[in-house]
């Protein structure tokens, strides 16, 4: 049995010191000789057809090497195929051919010596555009009339479903009182440090292809490049350093692709890195969409029942539409006991950029919506808000506790945390407070939300969108490796984009082997030859603590029993009768009969006719943790689409200025629930990260598209970012409700913040200005978006 010397304690993250001091490895780093930088021109029109490329001029730069256009890459590679099934093919590859979709759509790339020579051919180029009607809201292109994006498809909408679970009509027929709301939520995104990119080098001997990126997700860019490139797996080398950042974003297939045809066409290695406006342009934005909601309430204030109808602004998204309305799934109910519920779910294509994953992917939205509703509901029924919530809190003796949907809560007291948050805001003596303030005409409100973190995405839950079993399941593997002189080496399939993962598996492995700290040596990076992976891997989903760390803890084991069994035939001693601690294997019985893992490595690797006869040489275990809890769809189509479920409580003290609308935030607290914590440093961090993102999305950030489809905001200027001088201090609580599915107990939690965040402090705006009656369905809240919901409510008042 392990001794836990690391796990739980408060570690600084290891990897920061080399982070801060200017020692990552990213992908601007990376160079070679003879190395080509590409440069995308990109659409100027929201939708137009293009009726000619003339490149003739831009290949006559001095030190353009190749050029590319939509035509020349359909000759080169197949289409990229959607993870829903089409009906027809639909004609989408790396690079725009015959129609561009939205503005930044990549039309022609340029590869050449630098990236100033690259640029400078693109001016040079001649597209002739043939502009198109284009569609930006979600509602309007789902009308039969509406332009389409692809033609052949003959619609815009890419999935329509719908899922019911328990009695739904009998219970809005019962009900007391049924309420409704409509939310619309708005396009943004996280905005690492380092834009997405990648140097792909084609070596047209071996017909092989190297790949360095910043992909999240290398498991499932894998068979995307192998299918479009015309490659097998085995001829495809992806290699992932650093990653500054990810939050979902770095996930851009169609660039990988784009790098390995001009590196093929051109015989040297190519690079591409986004710039800041390419990237706010044209790499992912979290989903907008809208909802409406209808919840059913017993004549006891009990939620009974909820049906919600979703329309998921896709953008041009083909690659991988659905996935914001599936994990809505996961949080629909939330934290409360409500037993039946209707979903109905749209993904439609409109001419904007792609969405993709963003930190919490659909689910800050369903938790918005509802916590949102609770307000409204307490406010209309005559409840007390917290009082409403507290009588439909999950009870911590029905934990753990099946959703409707098939989700499992595993672990958690809702009504503790939501005890906690209230003391940590102090939340009785706010009363007063508020009340002295209006007093003196200032607009103080109180804000608070709720919120279910599921994490670890089951593989399965896709079938219920994609309607055939492509994958199932979560995984992730490792390996770990007692060198030949004692110290020990870990390789991660997952490795992180700044969540400390690096510290993290040492501290696991430290306690499995019962070594230092210090003598773990945690590689900072992926690479499909030496790393074990498969399609699941990657960092995405919140899901180190769900499958990561198991198949860590499970890879140390394989080694910590070879290394245990090896010593008990060195020493001549029965394997229960040893113990490894402190880098040795030792006697229970008598200290002095040890072998340190020197010595034993020492056999492994050199000394071979001291092993066993049925010992295979080496001390390296890997492993593949699956995680049981994953399952299929059953005949009501429940599912536990994520595996894991942390909770949290956001609440935030606001005031607003009503003459300019501005929101400040006075106090803001949050309790969090993961589980386990493996080591508390990480936690803060990764929870006041996370609440940062809320906050922006609830307060500054959104991409503004105009009525024809122009990109408003595609600079730091207009997109804004909340900057350390906006985000309040955070008081911060704790509770640890381990998991029993888990092999240390933990969960996930890395999204946690950003889920709550935005309904919190749209509760506490609203709270702030109840006197007036102004409701805010909209994000974020702009000074201008408060101040027109203000005058809007005094004309109704006048």
């Amino acid at each position: 049995m392990t001794q836990n010397k690391y796990i739980g304690k408060a570690i600084r993250p290891r990897e920061d010191q080399r982070f801060v001091t200017g020692g990552g490895l990213y992908l601007a780093d990376i160079s070679f000789p003879k190395m080509l930088h590409a440069a995308i021109l990109r659409s100027i029109h929201p939708h137009a057809r293009i009726v000619s490329i003339d490149t003739t001029e831009a290949l006559k730069v001095p030190g353009v090497v190749a050029v590319f256009t939509g035509e020349q890459v359909r000759a080169r590679s197949k289409p990229l195929r959607s993870l829903v099934p089409l009906p027809v093919e639909a004609p989408y590859y790396c690079l725009a051919w015959e129609k561009v979709r939205y503005v930044g759509e990549p039309v022609v790339a340029v590869a050449a010596e630098s990236r100033y020579i690259a640029e400078d051919a693109l001016e040079k180029i001649r597209v002739e555009y043939e502009p198109l009607p284009a569609v930006i809201d979600p509602e309007a292109a789902m009308n039969s009339d509406a332009p389409l994006l692809f033609d052949s498809l003959g619609t815009n909408v890419l999935w329509h479903d719908w899922f019911t679970y328990g009695d739904v009509d009998g219970v809005f027929r019962q009900a007391s009182r049924v309420f409704s709301d409509r939310v619309v939520i708005h396009r943004y995104a996280s905005t690492p440090l380092e834009t997405f990119g990648c140097v792909a080098a084609y070596d047209e001997a071996r017909q092989y292809l190297t790949l360095w990126t910043n992909d999240q997700r290398p498991g499932q860019a894998m068979p995307i490049l192998s299918h479009s490139l015309g490659l097998a797996n085995a001829q495809i080398r992806l290699i992932t350093a650093d990653i500054g950042g990810g939050f979902g974003n770095k996930r851009k297939p169609p660039y990988l692709v784009l790098a390995a045809l001009l590196s093929r066409a051109s015989g040297q290695p190519v690079q591409f890195i986004e710039d800041r406006r390419e990237n706010l342009m044209a790499l992912v934005h979290a989903c907008n969409g809208v909802m409406d909601l209808e919840v059913a309430v017993g004549a006891d204030g009990r939620l009974l029942g909820l049906k919600v109808r979703d329309i998921a602004d896709e953008g041009a998204n083909l690659l991988n539409p659905t996935v914001h309305s599936l994990l809505k799934l996961g949080n629909i109910t939330n934290c409360y006991d409500i037993r039946a519920v209707r979903f109905e779910g749209y993904s439609v294509m409109t001419n904007k950029c792609p969405s993709g994953a963003n930190r919490g992917i659909g689910k800050p939205f369903m938790c918005f919506a509802l916590e949102r509703m609770v307000d409204n509901m307490a406010r209309r029924l005559g409840r007390d808000r917290i009082e409403l919530r507290r009588q439909n809190l999950i009870p911590p003796e029905s934990i753990p506790y099946t959703t409707p949907t098939g989700s499992l809560i595993d672990s958690g007291n809702f009504p503790e945390t939501l005890n906690k948050l209230l003391s940590l805001i102090e939340y009785q003596s706010f009363q007063q407070e508020q009340r002295n303030a209006r007093s003196q005409g200032r607009w103080l409100g109180l804000g608070l939300a709720l919120a279910v973190e599921p994490s670890t995405s089951n593989q399965s839950s896709y079938i219920l969108t994609t309607r055939k079993r492509n994958a199932s399941g979560a995984a992730e593997a490792a390996m770990v490796r007692v060198e030949s002189d004692g110290s020990i080496q870990v390789v991660l399939a997952d490795v992180g984009s700044g969540q400390g993962h690096q510290t993290a598996a040492s501290q696991i492995v430290a306690d499995e082997l019962g070594v230092d700290l210090e003598a773990v040596h945690v590689s900072p990076f992926f690479d499909s030859l030496v790393s074990p992976w498969l399609y699941t891997t990657g960092n995405y989903s919140n899901k180190f603590a769900g499958t990561d760390v198991g198949a860590i803890q499970g890879a140390a084991r394989k080694v910590r029993e070879k290394l245990l069994s090896l010593a008990a035939h060195l020493l001549n001693t029965a394997r229960e009768e040893l113990e490894l601690m402190d880098g040795v294997v030792r006697s229970k019985k008598d200290s002095n009969i040890r072998k340190t893992l020197q010595e034993l490595a020492h056999v492994a690797y050199r000394d071979l006719l001291s092993l066993p006869p049925e010992m295979e040489p080496g001390l390296e275990g890997r492993y593949y943790y699956r995680p049981s809890l994953a399952n299929l769809p059953d005949e009501q189509r429940r599912v536990r689409n994520q595996l894991f479920v942390s909770n949290a409580g956001h609440a935030a003290v606001v005031e607003v200025d009503v003459e300019t609308g501005k929101v400040s935030i006075l106090k803001y607290a949050i309790v969090h629930d993961c589980g386990t914590v493996l080591n508390p440093v990480i936690v803060e961090g990764l929870v006041h990260g996370a609440t940062a993102h809320g906050i922006g999305a609830a307060l500054y950030e959104e991409f503004v598209y105009d009525p024809e489809g122009n990109l408003l905001t595609t600079t730091f200027v207009d997109y804004l970012k909340p900057t350390a001088v906006e985000i309040p201090d955070f008081k911060t609580d704790h509770l640890e409700s381990p998991s029993p599915f888990t092999p240390l107990g933990m969960k996930g939690v890395g999204e946690g913040g950003a889920i709550p965040a935005p309904a919190a402090l749209a509760n506490a705006v609203e709270n702030a200005l109840e006197p007036l009656g102004v409701r805010l369905g909209d994000l974020p809240l702009t000074p201008e978006r408060v101040w027109k919901a203000v005058r809007a409510a005094r004309k109704k008042t006048d």
